[in-house]
């Protein structure tokens, strides 16, 4: 007999996952800047920022910021045709390429930069909640499986890192399992998958969980050209006119290595480290190393699972393979720390969840959720802690 939670517990484990975002909400609030704290500007680039953010930004959070402080300015000159924007963003090709979070902004913002800016800070809690919605909607909350996905999907560690920090990768992530979930209407899950590539290129790699066709009919010519052209037409089109727009230059090539080769040094590394340094360091310091392992060994659980139970039919199983791909190719760069990796990977966490909540049960379903998520929660046990 498969139990089953009661409304009580449904609504306390609900609150519980309101807790980490709001406590992300309230914690990057400032009286004199807002939300702005959520952007984490940096001073290295505080000269060569856009005259908007020198005066409506906080004071830089930390020597480099992080990547949100490019989108935001990204955001305020969508169209880049300004000079200025070129010498505000680290990488103006990779930056502008991801241009639909800034864009939605901008649209939301209605031409005021205070506004806009603090759109785009806080976009990622809309889709938090646009995600959380969706998931009562379309998986309920039943039985506890669905609350254990929910868990999975909105405390992983790259989910709280996007929010956080206000990055991409989480509304391309929640775009594409919307494309999943509402793949029975074709037309609209070809545009949110669309989209998700519009907010981060790598995003085309789900491209493949677009509904081709009917099981029953196979392809049908007429869905195959109209979903090819939803797909790539606003990507390769925007594609074509950053690279107009602006000097050419390094687009990321760097971030990539030989197969399998960034993820086994991460490995070797980890280990050796957590091995030799582990047991003097600190008790939070040891924690560090001990999840520097586990994360990319979780990754690594989550790739091996798609891998060894292909289901070609299932558009949860084509939206998260190619990102198996990307996790063989990944350069060192790439996986020194947590907050990097798991947010870039996030569509792979996302499509693994979804399908062992989907196709497998008992203790297999224990086992494959312990050793796939059990890596992925360490912003959530330090927001907790």
């Amino acid at each position: 007999m498969k139990r089953t939670p009661n409304n009580l517990i449904v609504i306390v484990l609900v609150a519980i996952l309101l807790v980490l975002p709001a406590r992300i909400f309230f914690e990057h609030f400032s009286p004199n800047s807002g939300y702005l704290g959520l952007i984490y500007f940096g001073e290295k680039f505080k000269d060569s920022a856009l005259p908007e953010v020198k005066a409506i930004a906080p004071v830089a959070s930390s020597p480099l910021g992080y990547d949100g402080q490019f989108y935001a300015q990204l955001a305020l000159r969508p169209a880049l045709v300004d000079p200025a924007l070129a010498r505000a963003l680290d990488n103006p090709v990779y930056r502008a390429r991801r241009i639909g979070l800034p864009f939605l902004a901008f649209c939301l913002g209605l031409g005021n930069p205070a506004w806009i800016l603090h759109i785009y800070a806080l976009l990622n809690f809309c889709f938090w909640l646009t995600l959380l919605v969706a998931l009562l909607r379309f998986v309920g909350c039943q039985r506890y499986r669905d609350l254990l996905l929910a868990f999975s999907l909105l405390w992983s560690t790259g989910t709280l890192t996007s929010v956080a920090r206000a990055l991409t990768d989480f509304p391309a992530t929640v775009l594409g399992v919307l494309a999943v979930l509402t793949n029975s209407h074709w037309i609209m899950a070809a545009m949110l998958l669309g989209a998700t590539g519009l907010i981060k290129e790598t995003s085309v790699l789900s491209f493949a969980a677009a509904p081709w066709g009917q099981r029953s009919q196979g392809l049908h010519f007429k869905r195959l050209v109209i979903t090819t052209a939803i797909l790539l037409l606003p990507i390769a089109s925007w594609v074509i006119y950053v690279h107009v727009r602006l000097d050419s230059g390094s687009v990321g090539e760097e971030n990539f290595a030989f197969p399998f080769f960034g993820i086994t040094h991460k490995l070797y590394g980890s280990l050796y480290g957590l091995a030799t340094e582990g047991a003097s360091a600190s008790l939070s310091r040891q924690a560090t190393y001990l999840f520097e392992v586990l994360c990319p060994a979780s990754l690594v659980v989550q790739a091996i699972y798609l891998t060894a139970k292909p289901r070609f039919g299932s558009p949860a199983w084509r939206f998260g393979i190619g990102f198996v791909m990307l996790l063989a190719l990944l350069g060192e760069g790439t996986w020194v720390e947590q907050y990097a990796y798991c947010r870039i990977l996030l569509p792979l966490t996302f499509s693994f969840n979804l399908l062992i909540h989907e196709h497998e049960s008992g203790r297999r379903f224990a086992a494959w959720y312990l050793l796939g998520n059990g890596g992925m929660c360490w912003l959530a046990l330090g927001g907790l802690l």
